[in-house]
């Protein structure tokens, strides 16, 4: 567009709008969340977003404050679910779209307020990632015969996955490892020949969002000068599915277990809590068939010379009600 037009379309819009957000009820005030997006380039990176469950409507006003007299086509309310995925370029797909029209054409001369009441799916959480993303927003277009004007206003969704059934909850327990059975638990084993022989232990796979995990690390075999270990969460983003899929890793937070060399038969105590993790989102399954987010218990032992030993393990991340 050439720098002639761009003022011109300016004082065609000559109006703000606005779009709020109805609390669940006059004495239960709309949740709020704040994003903070760390793969954006933009220089905010974080903002202040209206929190909904998944199963709840989305009811909004919209506030079109014309600054003189605008002469329209019609007006039109959407609710928008789309899914963002950057490759080589920028891929945008609709999941959900839910379209209100108000208005016919004429004009708008004072204040208009328009309530609005969406009740359209939203099958997946909202989500931001390093490749993907899954966003949620109200547009508001103002139909004209030279250039539309148009208002989005982005708002954040959890949601609680039913096929996820824990079977215990490790934070309400308040004893750690006397009364802690690690044999019904998931076990990693890493082996150097006849130099190292280590088995890691955590008592499940299906942790949420706020919980701790448990485990141990048993030294059965150690003859290498080790330096020190750690255990971390590590992020796996998957793109795509088939041959073409790929992914990124990302490490969210380590956590040093040992320090300088142990002793055959020696147990070192794991206890990691979830919640203090960033940016850790529940598993996620093939979001409509475009990306998945998995995650993994990483322990990595490395040697005074610089090598590394190391086993993964996948664990899966569910939210429960109370977390919404």
């Amino acid at each position: 567009m050439s720098k002639f037009f761009s003022p011109i379309l300016q004082k065609v819009d000559a109006c703000s709008i606005e779009v709020h957000f109805n609390p669940k009820a006059e004495d239960d005030p709309r949740k709020t969340i704040t994003i903070e997006d760390s793969y954006s380039s933009a220089s905010e990176q974080k903002e202040e977003l209206a929190l909904y469950d998944a199963e709840e409507p989305v009811n909004c006003k919209v506030f079109i404050k014309p600054t003189k007299k605008i002469t329209h086509q019609g007006i039109k309310v959407e609710l928008i679910g789309q899914i963002v995925i950057v490759n080589d370029r920028e891929e945008k797909s609709e999941f959900t779209n839910q379209t209100k029209k108000f208005a016919e054409p004429g004009e708008i001369r004072d204040q208009l307020t328009l309530d609005c009441n969406f009740d359209c799916p939203k099958q997946f959480e909202s989500y931001r990632g390093c490749n993907a993303r899954v966003g949620y927003f109200v547009k508001v277009t103002i139909i004209k015969s030279v250039k539309n004007t148009s208002h989005r206003q982005e708002f954040w969704v959890h949601r609680i996955d039913p096929t996820r059934k824990p079977t215990s909850d490790n934070m309400a327990k308040k004893s750690y490892f006397k009364e802690k059975d690690f044999s019904k638990g998931v076990s990693m084993e890493v082996g150097v020949d006849d130099i190292l022989h280590i088995e890691f232990k955590y008592d499940k796979k299906l942790f949420h969002l706020k919980e701790r995990v448990l485990g141990q690390v048993n030294f059965k075999v150690v003859s290498l000068d080790l330096q020190f270990g750690e255990v971390s969460i590590v992020k796996r983003e998957y793109i795509g599915v088939g041959d073409a899929q790929f992914f990124d890793a990302e490490t969210l937070q380590k956590y040093e277990i040992m320090d300088g060399t142990p002793i055959a038969g020696e147990q070192v105590p794991i206890r990691l809590y979830l919640n203090s993790v960033p940016k850790l989102t529940p598993t996620y399954d093939l979001v409509n068939n475009t990306f998945s987010v998995k995650y993994y218990v990483n322990l990595v032992l490395i040697t005074g010379d610089g090598k590394r030993y190391f086993k993964q393990q996948e664990i899966v991340i569910y939210r429960k009600p109370d977390q919404l």
